[in-house]
């Protein structure tokens, strides 16, 4: 009887413990910023960039100015403004404001049939409506954990 009690009092402890750290999760690790795996395996030019808010109606300006070309493919972007159709349709991760926070943001672009770029969105999902298509991510590069995940997805 008394191994059948201690083996309850140390389950019922783990139990806890487990809920504790939980609930330590839920309360001090919100919105963690991801970083789409899929979005970067679908994109071809990996930039930082500077984007302004047009203050008519709030949005941002599709072209953008090049901080750096993080994974150049022939010449490098840096230093150019590029246009880039599809920004007004982003969303940027771990905040609400949009491109209203300090930059520079992590843009995944794929080159397009006109003189620009667009930002990647993720894929569809196997099986999704083919006519909904997502909305494409950027990051704040400096948000928690941006430039670490961006590292390990695409190595130098």
């Amino acid at each position: 009887m008394k191994w059948a009690r201690l083996r309850l009092a140390i389950a019922t402890l783990l139990l806890v413990g487990w809920l504790g750290y939980l609930g330590f999760l839920v309360i001090f690790e919100r919105n963690p910023i991801v970083v789409s795996r899929s979005q970067v395996m679908a994109s071809t030019q990996f930039i930082l960039a500077d984007v302004t808010i047009n203050p008519a109606d709030g949005l941002p300006n599709k072209m953008v100015t090049v901080v750096n070309d993080l994974r150049p493919l022939g010449q490098s972007l840096e230093g150019k403004q590029v246009t880039v159709w599809n920004i007004k349709d982003a969303r940027v991760a771990g905040t609400k404001d949009g491109f209203r926070s300090p930059g520079p943001y992590l843009l995944m672009l794929t080159k397009n049939s006109t003189d620009g770029f667009d930002l990647t969105p993720p894929p569809r999902a196997p099986g999704s409506d083919a006519g909904i298509r997502p909305k494409p991510w950027a990051y704040r590069w400096e948000a928690p954990g941006v430039k670490e995940q961006f590292d390990e997805l695409v190595p130098k």
